[in-house]
């Protein structure tokens, strides 16, 4: 088997990724959990299904894919010289898987489960033997070299699927020892708790049923004559009553015919008082248009009032504004004159406080007769500025006056002026009154024309009342006349339906009987088979622990058989990976590697480190070639995970140096490991990495 490419599509860590397998040694390298060997659980995958997966199938899918989107493993390879193709794929929520199968371009299987069982036919082997044959693990390796003897042969036996053998003999045990119950049960079931035969119990039964079976055969026989009797009565019945029902339903159809005429006969009345009505719902709204028409001629000269208002108290409002600005003018003025006053009396009060014999506070010269002067002109002054405040406050007094007067010849404009909105408002009602009233006449109008198309639609109609409620009489009387009959053919059949119910009483106890009959006849076969049963599990019985010691002795041969073919493929193996340096290897009866060198045998700890991990590589290897000679196909290729473990520099080196010796037996020999060391020493590298959104993606260099 050569491997040619696998197409990943959203499975696990893999979007949509393919990979080619080249011949050689190549690296699979990468960091741990990037998804290195899910390659190879997917190649398993692809081969034998759910059963190859690591996890649930609802754990298979890439998490972050879409749910709408597959997840597909797509595998090319040959084998014996074929070329195969198996897609395998799941879908939907429930994780639907299906498989397809091609072998040089043609279709083989088309469903799952064809596909396992066509793959495990053809490779010989199933998914365990597989795995076992293809993948070598560090941990198989070391525990090859550091388990103790008891723990190391069963491992390899497991390995070799042996341990199989021991379920077979569990088996073939279990299946003598449920034997031997059965037939101690079956035994038993041939004798009651009281020791009698039951064979001859039930003979006896046989007898009293069948007796019992003759009496109710007379009984049914008698009920069967009464029921022909009655199924004639009702025969006759039914006749009339077809008779009373036909003439009912002709008359009925009658009827109908006239409910039908009544009905557009009366529809054609209501729609012509519709259309009376419509017109006269017109001819109101015309009269309240009118109406309405003549009150708006009272409202010609609104508008033009309402201007006249609204101008006039604009007027107001400028002169208001006049006014308010002369009277804070003339405040202004008046508190200035006041402030003039106060300075000229405090000027007054100065100069009689010095006397007419002080200095000026001016030139500094003596006041003298300059006092007198200066006091009069002082009071002079101030009698002048009282006057013209006298004259300045009856001025603002005036203007107040006035103020106030507009005032009011504006609040009654202003009422003037809801007044004239509110007939404005009343004048708009009237017009939207008018327009609604002429919009429903329109809408009338196109109601009518609407009713007069039906009406035209609607053919000249007789309708004769006094016709119609005398078939409606004749329709009655029938229907009372057939009623009556129906009640009679009811009570026929009630009491026809009683007696079937009670012959059918008597045929279910018949049946029973029979029933009786043909259980206890079947009891009597069954205990008589049960009698052949146990002579032929006696058999049986004996055949089996014939067989459970043959296979017994069958799985000593073969251990004994298989150690010696393990030391040959080991011994072949080595001495290729030590260029001749060992010629042979033996395992002892417990599965320890003897190694001679030079002909003398040696335990395998007396050899180096890297020489021991050759020899549990060569007997690992051994191991995937008996389990593939045994399958019966050809395996050219292994995949090697992580075999350096925490090895050194050195003995990598030596691995790989033996890699490179066994290229010739293996056509294609993959390393799983997370070294990247080993670039250098193998043909082909493919890499896989991790992007930060968990995505790996393959690279072959």
């Amino acid at each position: 088997m050569i491997l040619k490419t696998l197409t990943l599509i959203n499975y696990r860590k893999f979007k949509n990724e393919t990979i080619e397998f080249p011949d050689g040694i190549t690296g699979v390298v990468g960091l741990n959990g990037v998804g290195k060997s899910t390659i190879f659980e997917a190649v398993a995958w692809v081969l034998y299904g759910s059963v190859a997966a690591r996890t649930g199938a609802d754990q298979i899918k890439r998490d972050t894919a879409n749910i709408s989107e597959p997840c597909k493993a797509i595998l090319e390879f040959q084998y014996e010289g074929d070329a195969y193709r198996i897609t395998r794929e799941m879908s939907g929520k429930n994780f639907t898987i299906n498989a397809i199968l091609m072998k040089n371009s043609k279709l083989i299987a088309t469903s799952a489960g064809v596909v396992n069982k066509y793959i495990q036919k053809k490779l010989g082997m199933d998914f365990k033997s597989f795995y076992t044959s293809i993948f070598a693990k560090q941990k198989e390796l070391n525990a090859l070299s550091t388990m103790n003897a008891s723990e190391r042969r069963p491992l390899i036996l497991k390995m070799l699927g042996i341990n199989s053998l021991d379920e077979i003999i569990r088996e073939i045990n279990t299946d003598k020892k449920t034997k031997q119950s059965m037939v101690t049960k079956l035994s038993a079931d041939l004798i009651d708790e009281n020791g009698k035969n039951i064979i001859e119990i039930l003979n006896k039964e046989l007898k009293d049923f069948k007796n019992n079976k003759n009496n109710f055969a007379s009984i049914l026989d008698e009920t069967k004559e009464e029921i022909k009797k009655y199924k004639k009565e009702i025969q006759e019945i039914t006749k009339e009553y077809d008779d009373y029902k036909n003439k009912y339903e002709k008359l009925n159809s009658n009827i109908e015919n006239l409910n039908e005429k009544k009905i557009l006969f009366e529809k054609k009345i209501k729609l012509k008082e519709d259309i009376l009505s419509i017109k006269n719902k017109i001819k109101n709204r015309n009269k309240t248009i009118e109406i309405n028409n003549n009150k708006l001629k009272n409202f010609t000269v609104l508008q033009k009032n309402i201007d006249t208002v609204n101008n006039k108290i604009k007027d107001i409002e400028l002169s208001k504004l006049q006014l308010l600005k002369l009277i804070e003018e003339k405040k202004t003025f008046n508190k200035r004159l006041k402030d003039d006053i106060q300075k000229i009396i405090t000027k007054k009060e100065e100069i009689n406080r010095i006397g007419n014999k002080a200095k000026c506070p001016t030139c500094e010269k003596i006041l003298g007769n300059q006092y007198n002067i200066l006091i009069n002109k002082y009071i002079a002054e101030i009698t002048d500025k009282d006057n013209e405040i006298k004259v300045i406050l009856n001025d603002i007094t005036n203007r107040q006056n006035n103020l106030e007067k507009i005032s009011r010849e504006k609040y009654a404009l202003e009422k003037k002026k809801e007044y004239l909105f509110k007939q404005l408002r009343f004048y708009d009602l009237i017009k939207n009154n008018i327009k609604n009233n002429q919009d429903e006449i329109k809408n009338d109008r196109f109601e009518a024309n609407k009713i007069l198309k039906k009406l035209n639609n609607i053919k000249i109609i007789k309708f004769d009342y006094n016709e119609y409620e005398n078939i409606k009489k004749s329709v009655k009387d029938y229907y009372s006349n057939y009623q009556s009959l129906l009640k009679n053919l009811e009570n026929e059949k009630d009491d026809l339906t009683e007696i079937k119910l009670n012959f059918q009483r008597k045929k279910s106890e018949y049946d029973l009987i029979n029933k009786d009959i043909s259980n206890t006849l079947e009891k009597i076969k069954d205990l008589k088979k049960a009698k052949i049963r146990i002579n032929n599990e006696n058999i049986k019985i004996r055949n089996l622990k014939m067989l459970y010691h043959f296979m017994i002795s069958f799985r000593s041969h073969l251990i004994l058989r298989i150690r010696p073919i393990l030391s040959s493929y080991a011994a072949d193996f080595f001495s290729k990976l030590t260029d001749g340096k060992y010629q042979d290897i033996e395992l002892d009866e417990l599965y320890n590697i003897i190694i001679y060198d030079n002909g003398v045998p040696y335990n395998i700890k007396r050899f180096s480190g890297g020489e021991e991990d050759l020899a549990n590589l060569c007997l690992r290897l051994s191991i995937s070639e008996v389990i593939t000679e045994r399958a019966g196909g050809l395996f050219n290729f292994i995949i090697l995970d992580e075999i350096f473990g925490s090895q050194d520099i050195i003995h990598q080196q030596n691995i790989m140096k033996a890699l490179n010796v066994l290229s010739s037996k293996f056509k294609q020999i993959i390393l799983i490991t997370h070294v990247t060391d080993i670039k250098n020493h193998v043909e082909n590298i493919i890499s896989v990495n991790e992007s930060e959104e968990g995505i790996s993606t393959i690279k072959i260099e």
